[in-house]
């Protein structure tokens, strides 16, 4: 049974999901940076071959009869739409790649772009559930990063409701425009094109750039330049973003080795009144896991930016 809780003391969003604890974990060091050499696992429930251990597939592309990329129910849910479930949504699992030792690392542009395919049309399906406001697409690489399995893949959640994080993104974006009467994404890829520094790349549809403060120390932001809904992204628009993909995972390698990683897409609320549509424009958070935080962070809420993002740019830029 699922629950949505609130924090006692500070009022944060908590889903209670106990049978999240029985998910099957690789066994390996936490600290393993070591890229897989094996291109198939008997035991890997996401190898091609090892369909038996999960069966509920939602989509897949192909090639020679064989799957490539797809999409499968997530057997240990942090949501569903149990019936008796307090809060309902979906739960899959986007296996990247079939085989064993693919990752962001070693992929190629093709198998980027099938990747954000599948990323996309899981977004467009999940959004059109009833009564979801917000679509969750997250990936963790590596233990350190949070993933239980060594097997490249990233999940999608529908939620129905909007996270607060994603609330307090909306209200500095809602209130810049309020005050300054321009697109809040606008002025920022002007400040960080006019300044360059912060700049990993330029593309015609997307701005790769550090920012000045970050969070999370050298988060790797991917702007979409034009403020649609992601699953409005074409194929154009799809073809350059596996490339920039491409290009940025060969720096960030280059820099870090296989470093773990977060990634996740901060997108518009769905089924609002106030969409943002005019007012939001996409992005991607990319998070090397070089950087911890401890005791501070947890008490505060405040994290410590440690490095110059210039100094972290300068080492990603690609032409």
């Amino acid at each position: 049974m699922k629950k949505l809780g609130r924090g006692i003391l500070d009022n944060s969003q908590v889903i209670i999901a106990r049978e999240r604890s029985n998910r099957p974990m690789d066994k390996i060091s936490e600290d393993s940076y070591i890229l897989d050499d094996e291109e198939y696992n008997k035991t890997c429930p996401f190898c091609r071959g090892n369909e038996k251990y999960i069966e509920e597939e939602t989509e897949r592309i192909s090639e020679d009869n064989k799957w490539i990329v797809k999409s499968v129910k997530n057997k240990y849910p942090i949501i569903d739409d149990n019936e008796i479930n307090q809060i309902k949504g979906d739960h899959e699992v986007i296996i990247e790649t079939y085989k064993h030792n693919g990752n962001f690392f070693n992929m190629t542009e093709e198998e980027f772009y099938n990747v954000l395919i599948i990323y996309k049309n899981r977004f467009d399906a999940l959004s059109k559930k009833e009564n979801i406001k917000y679509v969750c697409l997250f990936k963790n690489y590596l233990r350190k990063a949070g993933a239980s399995l060594i097997h490249s893949h990233s999940q999608i959640l529908s939620l129905p409701v909007i996270p607060i994080e994603l609330e307090n993104e909306y209200k500095v974006c809602d209130d810049f425009y309020k005050k300054m009467g321009i697109n809040m994404y606008e002025h920022i890829i002007k400040e960080e094109l006019n300044y360059k520094e912060r700049v990993i790349h330029n593309s015609e549809n997307f701005l790769i750039f550090i920012p000045e403060v970050c969070k999370f120390t050298g988060d790797i932001l991917i702007l979409f330049k034009e403020n649609i809904y992601f699953n409005e992204i074409d194929e154009n628009k799809l073809n350059e973003l596996s490339i920039i993909m491409k290009k940025l995972f060969t720096k960030i390698y280059e820099k870090d080795k296989n470093c773990p990683f977060n990634l996740y897409l901060h997108c518009h609320p769905l089924n609002e009144e106030n969409d943002y549509k005019n007012k939001y424009n996409v992005h991607i958070h990319i998070v090397p896991r070089k950087f911890n935080f401890g005791g501070f962070e947890l008490s505060t809420g405040m994290y410590i930016s440690s490095k110059k993002s210039e100094d972290i740019a300068k080492k990603l830029k690609f032409d």
